[in-house]
């Protein structure tokens, strides 16, 4: 089945808000949640993981709980912009385990970085040593989380999906 033969109508819609909500809902309280039989909610959901639209599941866990924790963002410029700047910071940032995202945006910098350290000499720590790497950083400003007065609770698809 190709992507363009297979729909997201409003079920399939509702199984995915559902699961990104609670990736390990039972099939049958999934099913029970979108109106379907549980074999036909199993053989849709099968058939979003085939077709790309769920692409894995992941577990959020109090990472508080166990060990201390100084999220950040961090805006970065490079010096340069040839197509291997971009791919040598790219194998940095991979490679660098507190740096739990990465974007690369369009405006005032060329990457938003999401960083996770245990403390601020962590964060200096990495600062120093991803200036000091050699990888083309022209301008590193990190910004501190106080804060999360709204976690990311997955997508709005309703309102993303209603022009379709």
């Amino acid at each position: 089945m190709t992507t363009e033969a297979f729909k997201i109508d409003k079920i399939n819609r509702r199984i995915l808000e559902v699961l990104q909500l609670d990736a390990r809902i039972s099939n049958i309280a999934l099913a029970d949640a979108v109106h379907l039989s549980p074999s036909a909610c199993l053989e849709r959901v099968k058939k979003l993981e085939q077709q790309g639209f769920i692409t894995r599941y992941l577990g959020e866990i109090a990472v508080t709980k166990i060990a201390p924790l100084l999220e950040s963002y961090a805006e970065v410029t490079l010096s340069n912009h040839r197509p291997e700047d971009f791919k040598q910071f790219h194998a940095a940032v991979k490679a660098e385990k507190a740096i739990v995202q990465c974007h690369k945006v369009s405006g005032r910098y060329d990457y938003l970085i999401r960083i996770a350290v245990r403390d601020m000499a962590a964060l200096s720590r990495l600062t120093d040593r991803l200036l000091g790497a050699g990888i083309g950083i022209a301008k590193f400003t990190t910004v501190p989380i106080i804060e999360n007065p709204k976690p990311f609770g997955g997508y709005p698809l309703e309102e993303l999906l209603d022009g379709a």
